[in-house]
């Protein structure tokens, strides 16, 4: 019975010291994670500004709010824009406006 205990306790020891690497491994990543610094691109932009970034959503939920109007016919407008590229930028040769 001892001859096969010892193996089974070796290869448990080995294998408790490889999640505790693992481990170690894994609390660096996330540390790496949390900093705003280390992240790059737009999550990282939008972390170190989030003040300015809340600071201008809440004046675009304002406006959405108090000017209804406003907002729909700037969204009628940019439809009406888009309807008239599809129709004219194929005459033109941009074949990326084409509607199939």
């Amino acid at each position: 019975m001892t001859s096969k205990s010892e193996p089974l306790a070796v290869r448990r020891r080995l294998l408790a010291a490889q999640c505790a690497e693992q481990r170690a491994q894994m609390s660096a990543d996330v540390t790496l994670l949390r900093t705003p610094s280390a992240m790059g691109g737009t999550t990282g932009y939008v972390v170190q500004h989030k003040k300015a970034i809340l600071t201008a959503a809440g004046v675009g939920v304002g406006i959405l709010l108090t000017k209804p109007t406003w907002v729909v016919g700037a969204i009628t407008a940019a439809l009406s824009a888009y309807k008239l590229a599809q129709k004219v930028l194929p005459v033109l040769g941009w074949r990326k406006f084409e509607v199939h």
